[in-house]
Parts: structure tokens; C-alpha cells; sequence
């Protein structure tokens, strides 16, 4: 099949990407760069995969790029706690209008099948064993923290009233705190694996005692090919994460201190730093994927300990310095 990556490029995307490869899919890749992930791969010298540098809000060159193309992966989007707060306009606008437009260029090309990244953050402060039934609540439009959360909202919208309109096989997937190798934007275990490396405390804002689940990128990828391989009828979404992986901030914290002393070439020097929390806290968040697992046979292999463990090795052994 030909596929094409909106943000493949990035974290999940360039993994993606190497699966669909391996699966015999030929990929094209658009991308802004903006985190430029896939840089740490070799697999865009692959003569399965075309690149090309662009943003989801100029309409005519995703349209040029998509065509030709038989499925859509839509990852491109604005994301990180730090861009809600900085940049809230922005990510709504690339989020919203980004996504209308992956949309109007499949209707216009004929494309009829698509996932989308949207995420669990729909959820809000308290999401504990969330089903895909669950409301989605987010809090009110004075904090910025929800932005993004009703960028994505608004997307699932989109993208389910437009698979009903045209007949399509939409997915929608809300990935709940996925982590591994090339995540180099912001993340509580890639943020603490950098600091580690450079010999800095780990900053825990709050009581540390959040909760969340926290999913292997194979596993993720593994559930994105399982789906891909097997089509359903028309729009359905799906909550993606590793509900056997639950821990606070601070137990994440101090997994990554033990993953470090079983790294030869680090030498340990962080602690554990407590500081105050100055945006809006997501309390608890961990699915059910029952359903994922019911319709596809899915459930994730990689426990915290070795995953926390692959992940700090590859900064170690890859990760460039800006």
C-alpha cells in the first residue's frame, strides 16, 4: 500500500515509518522538521520512502505531497505542555485547521482511509480505566492548559462526521503517554533521561504523586499494524496505552535513577528535586483497552522497568545535544 505520514518525522512517526517499511508499504513522509526525530534513523535513505518538507496549514503542498496515496496517517500536530501555555493560539490553529485540511485533500483525492493521532488528554484531570464510551470532559477555555485537549476534540469530531458523510474507515487513535528511543521533545522519562546524562536533578513539579500509564513504542506501533492489517467499517476510536505500566511521577522518577545504575558508562550524580506546580495537574490517566484487545488480539509486552531501561540507553549511546 502507499501511505502517507503527515509528522513522520517525529517520535512515533519515524517508528511508524521503519514498521510500514517493514511490512512492504511504501511511505511518504510530511513534515515541518519541527522535531526532527528521524534524523537518529537511517530509514529515509530507503527507496520505499519519499520525504518532503512542508506544513499541514499550506493546503496546496499537502495536497501535492498526498496524492497518489492510498492511506493517511495523520500525526502532524502541535504538542507539549509547554506549547499549550506558550503558544495556545498556534496549537489550536495548526491542530484544527491542520487537520481540516488532511480532511478537504482526501475528499478531493479519493482517499478513503485514515488514522489520526488525537490523544487521551480528551479525558481530562481524572481518567481512571477510561473506555472509548467515556466522556470527555477538559476544563474551561480561561486556562490555556486545555488547548490542545480541545484541538483534539474538535479533530475526533471532524474526523468522524467526515467518515460518515464519505464512507470512510477513520481510526482514531488517544495514545496514553507513549515513550521510548527518539522522543526528543518533552516527556516525563525523556525529560529525565536528559538530565540524568547531564548530571542534573530530576525536577518533579507537585506532590509527584500523579498517576499515569506508560506504554513501550513497540507496543504502540504493534497495535497501529494490527489495526492497519485488519480494517473495520466506518469510523472507530480507540484508547491506546499500557494499563499494567501505571506509576506516580516520582516512582517514574526513581526508575530512571535505578535504570542509570545499571549503565556502566553513566555515572550517577541526580537526585530527586520537588518543586512546585505552576500549571493546571493531571491528577490520574490509565485506559481500559479492552477493545483493542477484544478486535485485534493487542496487549502490550514491554514492562516499565526494561522500556525505562531501552529508553536512557539510547540517549545515552545517540541522543545529539542542541
Amino acid at each position: 500500500m502507499k501511505i502517507f505520514v503527515t509528522g513522520g518525522a517525529g517520535f512515533i512517526g519515524s517508528h511508524l515509518t521503519e514498521r510500514l517499511v517493514q511490512e512492504g508499504h511504501t511511505v511518504h513522509i510530511f513534515d515541518n522538521l519541527h522535531r526532527n526525530a528521524i534524523k537518529y534513523s537511517d530509514i529515509l535513505n530507503h527507496p520505499s520512502v519519499t520525504f518532503t518538507q512542508g506544513d499541514i496549514l499550506d493546503k496546496d503542498s499537502l495536497k501535492k505531497a498526498m496524492e497518489g496515496n492510498e492511506i493517511v496517517f495523520h500525526m502532524a500536530a502541535i504538542a507539549g505542555v509547554s506549547n499549550y501555555y506558550n503558544f495556545p493560539a498556534k496549537t489550536l490553529k495548526v491542530n484544527l485547521i491542520g487537520t481540516y485540511n488532511v480532511l478537504e485533500c482526501m475528499v478531493e483525492l479519493g482517499i478513503k482511509r485514515m488514522f489520526d493521532m488525537s490523544t487521551s488528554e480528551t479525558f481530562g484531570t481524572d481518567a481512571v480505566e477510561v473506555d472509548e464510551e467515556s466522556y470527555q470532559r477538559i476544563g474551561p477555555p480561561q486556562d490555556k492548559r486545555w488547548c490542545y485537549a480541545g484541538s483534539k476534540i474538535g479533530g475526533e469530531q471532524l474526523i468522524f462526521r467526515y467518515a460518515e458523510e464519505y464512507g470512510w474507515d477513520a481510526t482514531v487513535i488517544r495514545p496514553f503517554n507513549i515513550y521510548g528511543p527518539r522522543q526528543i521533545g518533552e516527556g516525563a522519562i525523556a525529560n529525565f533521561c536528559k538530565n540524568v546524562l547531564d548530571g542534573k536533578n530530576l525536577r518533579i513539579e507537585g506532590s509527584g504523586m500523579a498517576l499515569r500509564s506508560w506504554c513501550y513504542i513497540t507496543d504502540f506501533i504493534e497495535a497501529l499494524i494490527a489495526i492497519l492489517n485488519k480494517p473495520h467499517k466506518g469510523p472507530e476510536c480507540f484508547n491506546l496505552g499500557n494499563p499494567w505500566a501505571i506509576a506516580s511521577t516520582v516512582s517514574l522518577g526513581e526508575e530512571v535513577l535505578r535504570a542509570a545504575k545499571g549503565i556502566d558508562a553513566i555515572e550517577l550524580k541526580s537526585t530527586i528535586d520537588f518543586v512546585p506546580m505552576d500549571f493546571t495537574e493531571i491528577r490520574v490517566r490509565y485506559p481500559k483497552v479492552n477493545k483493542l484487545r477484544d478486535m485485534y488480539g493487542w496487549q502490550p509486552k514491554v514492562n516499565l522497568a526494561d522500556g525505562v531501561y531501552n529508553t536512557l540507553k539510547w540517549f545515552h549511546d545517540s541522543y545529539e545535544k542542541n
